[in-house]
């Protein structure tokens, strides 16, 4: 058969069983039975992923139905079949939900075939990403694959892309989606990359660069995305802290897997706030960040040993030992002066706290960590986000005299609101003097704001550190 007959085919084909699907979906999700009113049946045999079978599906949909609205372009892979995406509420999830999976549910992008070479025709669903081919007589077909929809479906259905200002106001309602979370299924062949997004922000912030990254193959093969979610009312200390307990977990879970040769190569992304929650783990303290806030030692501290417990994994830790490089993206290293206008004073001191703080596994009460700060020196301690973006707070001082760990290389893409670049510059949120680092590998200025994720330019050059961050050393 010539390459145009054979196109001519597959298009045929493909028309047929998009035909087809739509009317094998039912809102009863009985799809064997539907399948049989088609004179088909389904191979319920072939698992779909992480364990999951096509009974524990609670939807499936076209990939050409699920809008890409707000991400970009469509990342298609044309070829055989029908692109679809799977969806699996977690709340289905919970007694067979993978480690480290992600909340309000998992999307598998699947491809829809129908099978001719029995009696009756037989729908099959498969992972293009680990079958890139079907043997389909003497030849190898590509699989159809459609890259952009599941990350879509997820982001339109997931509470890490909304609510945003809430969880600044009222970050105890969102402690169930706080954590590190694995875009897809863990591999110990690829390379991880941590996104940590920034204040009155969530994942879904890099829905847009997310997309173009997964669009292409060098990516897909080489990298896997991790997610770290976190109520971003709180003070970045103490969600840092949390960052360096989940990335704990998440390595012993990959060295339970194997080899953690591709684990330590890890690359951080983190953006705004996540910027300095990520360079806050990478750099060794010592003793500076205690110093910065408390002048009494650790053990003569009159609070809880559980409040004490939380204290150490604060102030007093190890930096992390995984990512060997770091991406700040209009990180405030040295905090931003809009922190101490009155009107954000004010916005500060609405934000609801919880009561207690669970730091390490360790839970402390708000009241014992303020007068444990207070016996430092300081009567009205910051502990909201807002509060500890003030260029006055006493962790940036400590943060700047921290040494990197060894062996760290690091990367800063800077907004520039049109002053022309140089230390007189601002995204309009944080200026360069605060995003800037010495020692950085590169440093790109971005015409852009604070919200400079999406961006081309700055698309490219995570690309471009990506690329170069694969390259021998």
């Amino acid at each position: 058969m010539s390459q145009k007959n054979s196109l001519s085919a597959r298009t045929r084909y493909n028309l047929a069983v998009a035909k087809l699907f739509d009317q094998l979906q039912c809102r009863s999700r009985n799809w064997e039975q539907k399948a049989q009113e088609l004179g088909t049946r389904l191979d319920q045999t072939q698992p779909l992923g992480v364990g999951l079978t096509l009974d524990d599906i609670d939807a499936l949909v076209p990939a050409a139905n699920i809008s890409l609205k707000k991400i970009g372009k469509r990342h298609l892979d044309p070829g055989i079949g029908l692109p679809i995406v799977a969806w699996k509420t977690s709340s289905a999830l919970a007694s067979r939900r993978f480690e480290f999976a992600p909340p309000s549910g998992l999307p598998l992008n699947l491809t829809a075939l129908l099978d001719f070479s029995t009696n009756q025709a037989t729908w099959k669903f498969i992972y293009g990403g680990h079958t890139p081919t079907l043997k389909i007589g003497p030849r190898h077909e590509k699989i159809a694959i459609d890259w952009s929809a599941p990350a879509a479906l997820y982001w339109r259905m997931s509470d890490l892309d909304d609510r945003d200002l809430l969880k600044v106001f009222l970050p105890t309602r969102f402690t169930d989606h706080a954590g590190l979370f694995f875009a897809t299924p863990y591999s110990r062949k690829k390379i991880p990359i941590v996104f940590i997004h920034g204040l009155k922000s969530s994942p879904g912030t890099y829905k847009t660069m997310y997309n173009e990254l997964v669009g292409e193959d060098w990516f897909r093969e080489r990298y896997q995305v991790l997610f770290f979610s976190y109520p971003t009312g709180i003070a970045w200390p103490y969600n840092a802290a949390e960052f360096r307990r989940q990335l704990r977990r998440a390595r012993d879970f990959a060295a339970s897997k194997g080899d953690l040769s591709h684990w330590n190569q890890m690359v951080i992304v983190g953006h705004s706030m996540g910027g300095v929650i990520s360079r806050a783990s990478l750099v060794d303290p010592g003793k500076r960040f205690y110093e910065a806030s408390y002048r009494t030692p650790l053990e003569e501290l009159r609070v809880s040993q559980a409040t004490r417990q939380a204290i150490r994994s604060t102030r007093l830790y190890q930096a992390l030992a995984a990512p060997s490089r770091a991406i700040f993206m209009a990180a405030p290293h040295r905090g931003s002066p809009l922190a101490d206008r009155k009107l954000v004073t004010w916005i500060s001191a609405i934000i609801r706290l919880p009561k207690t703080l669970t730091i390490d596994l360790a839970t402390a009460t708000l009241e014992e960590i303020t007068k444990a700060i207070q016996q430092g020196g300081q009567t009205r301690p910051p502990l909201t986000s807002i509060g500890t973006l003030s260029p006055t707070y006493r962790p940036y001082q400590a943060l700047a005299d921290s040494p990197y760990r060894a062996g760290l290389s690091y990367h800063s893409i800077i907004g520039d609101q049109g002053k022309g670049g140089g230390p007189h510059s601002s995204d309009g949120i944080v200026p360069y003097w605060s995003s800037h680092l010495h020692g950085a590998k590169s440093e790109l200025i971005v015409p852009a704001g604070h919200s400079l994720i999406s961006h081309p330019e700055t698309i490219e050059e995570v690309r471009r550190i990506l690329k170069l961050h694969l390259e021998p050393r």
